[in-house]
């Protein structure tokens, strides 16, 4: 009946702020006041507290407020600013409650790189068409906010050459840009401008075509420092897909081990080979006092059982395969993994590609990853022993992730949640294979 009383009249939520208000500067003032008017306080108090709880007529509820507050005018000194106080203290409460969530239950985190792709989404960038335009106005901002798309569009004004890419910096606070530096061969001046978003330095997205593909690096950018732009050229013409952004479920492993094929997020520190104090996020491959190996098959094979594509969730991994689009699991075709054997025969097969796409010799191409990110599983042969309490953790993106591959196994101690729930971009974006990210898309 209090709850109802309250919810249907104003003199009864005046009379329980009342009482609110007097217990709290009491508790705060109570050592300078006197042992007789801290009774006095109290009595009438409690005396419209009573009346509250018995439903005491609208005469008796008025009469007990009119008591509270002469004794509280002369007994209390009301606070400056009460207004302000009250923000303040509201304010501090919801970050109190914030903090709590993020500690103990549901902490966000962005998805920076395309370790786990195409399952978790990192930062991906891409060039658009000569004929494709950028949105504008109303479309760029549903865009950039609701679905983490960004455009940038630079043109030529002369005869301009690039000569160098420099890093990405912070311009007030929160903005990020970038700077290519260039030199207008007709004047001999130097030519700097700045780009939003910035580009991955050492993946440009400059210029023309599968060229600028993002499996490039010093390619890239050598040929362009050759290039000469013309006048009314597009110089940069991309967009720029913001990473996933999830919840990490930080109480779920408070009551029970991760199980395989879990998306665990985890610290780094005490990992030798890696950077420390950094968070990595991989799908749970093998628990702790198994025996595994990478088949020349691509198929993870553990305490002598191969997995295939019965096995969910975790062989619910996709193919990189040159040549083939993205497609879920055949059990004939893929696991999802690469061993150093396989992985050297995938990174040729794919530098032959791109070198037949861009008309150069193979040797020009340099990937990202190159040379050896499977000491530990050098072909189908060797096995992996994973030491007690400790677990291994690979990237659904085989071919583009560091993980247990190379640093070996990863402490129980160290893991920090679990995958939970893509809470932005909103909605879709047409360049990627899986369009609705939203939710649990990746259960």
């Amino acid at each position: 009946m209090y709850f109802f009383r309250w919810l249907l009249f104003a003199r009864f939520r005046m009379a329980a702020e009342l009482c609110h208000q007097a217990s709290k500067l009491l508790n705060h003032q109570r050592d300078q006041l006197s042992p007789g008017a801290v009774s006095e306080l109290q009595e009438a108090i409690e005396n419209l507290r009573l009346l509250m709880r018995s439903g005491s007529d609208r005469k008796k509820l008025k009469e007990g407020v009119a008591k509270l507050e002469q004794t509280g005018s002369r007994k209390l000194t009301p606070y400056r600013n009460p207004g302000f106080r009250e923000n303040v203290e509201v304010m501090l409460f919801a970050v109190a409650i914030a903090m709590s969530v993020r500690t103990f239950f549901f902490q966000p985190m962005g998805i920076p790189t395309g370790s786990m792709q195409p399952t978790l989404y990192g930062i991906t960038e891409g060039n658009l068409d000569q004929a494709e335009s950028a949105p504008t106005g109303v479309g760029a901002w549903i865009q950039h906010y609701l679905a983490g798309v960004s455009h940038c569009n630079l043109v030529s004004e002369g005869n301009w050459q690039l000569m160098s890419i420099k890093a990405p910096r912070k311009k007030f606070r929160f903005f990020h840009k970038q700077q290519l530096i260039f030199q207008d061969l007709d004047t001999k001046n130097t030519i700097e401008r700045d780009i939003s978003p910035p580009m991955n330095t050492g993946k440009s997205m400059l210029g023309h075509g599968s060229a600028s593909s993002n499996t490039l690096s010093e390619f890239v950018l050598n040929s362009h420092n050759k290039y000469i732009y013309k006048p009314g050229e597009n110089i940069i013409k991309m967009r720029r897909e913001s990473g996933d952004h999830l919840l990490v479920d930080r109480f779920t492993y408070n009551f029970r081990k991760p199980n395989r094929g879990e998306i665990i997020v985890f610290e780094t520190k005490t990992i030798n080979g890696i950077n420390q104090d950094l968070f990595y996020i991989k799908r749970l491959a093998g628990l702790p006092n198994e025996t595994v190996k990478i088949g020349d098959d691509r198929h993870l094979v553990i305490n002598g059982k191969r997995l295939d594509a019965t096995n969910h969730p975790f062989e619910l991994v996709y193919s990189f395969d040159v040549g083939e689009e993205v497609t879920l699991p055949q059990d004939s075709h893929f696991s999802g993994h690469v061993n150093q054997k396989v992985y050297q025969q995938v990174l040729n097969e794919r530098r032959m590609a791109v070198a037949r796409q861009n008309g150069v010799d193979p040797s020009q191409i340099r990937f990202i990853y190159g040379g050896t990110i499977s000491p530990n599983f050098m072909d189908g042969s060797q096995e992996f022993v994973i030491p007690p309490n400790r677990y291994m953790a690979l990237g659904d993106n085989t071919v583009s992730s560091k993980d247990s591959r190379d640093w070996g196994s990863l402490p129980g101690q160290n893991i920090f949640g679990k995958a939970s729930f893509i809470y932005w971009p909103f909605f879709g974006q047409t360049a990627r294979t899986r369009p609705n990210r939203f939710g649990w898309a990746f259960q």
